[in-house]
């Protein structure tokens, strides 16, 4: 079991999140991750996929974890970051929900100022602007839609 890639949790082994054609790998090492990204990527190749290398980040998640290092894999260069968006969320390497949740409030913020035309404008029905706001406004806020 040991030469799996993956990590721990008392007795439970996890080794990926896939969602759609978004994969996150879990490893314990930059060796392992440049291991198992090699490996992915020649698994993927037989199938007639590829990994897109510049959107392929390394991130440490956990309190009192380093920054990790860049590494290189099949001669490709994979950037190491503090945080990055997976599926509409931020996720920063500390685990923390703040900086998600600043960063929704930002863009719900930006499109309520980008309606602004609307909000103002008389000849539309206070019942059409409040479904406007659950439309656009809520879902930006609740979902990053």
């Amino acid at each position: 079991m040991a030469n799996k890639p993956g990590i721990f949790v008392e007795n439970s082994q996890f080794t990926d999140l896939v969602y759609a054609d978004d994969t996150a790998l879990m490893v314990e090492s930059p060796t392992a991750a440049a291991t198992c990204l090699s490996s992915f990527s020649e698994a993927t190749s037989t199938l007639g996929l590829r990994i897109s290398w510049p959107k392929t980040k390394v991130q440490n998640v956990g309190a009192g974890n380093h920054t990790p290092t860049d590494i290189t894999v099949d001669g490709n260069l994979v950037e190491c970051g503090e945080s990055f968006v997976y599926l509409g969320s931020m996720q920063p390497s500390e685990g923390q929900c703040l900086p998600d949740i600043k960063r929704r409030i930002a863009l719900a913020s930006s499109v309520m100022a980008s309606l602004s035309t609307i909000w103002r404008d008389k000849c539309l029905s206070l019942s059409i602007k409040i479904r406007t706001y659950k439309a656009l406004i809520l879902s930006t806020l609740l979902y990053a839609a």
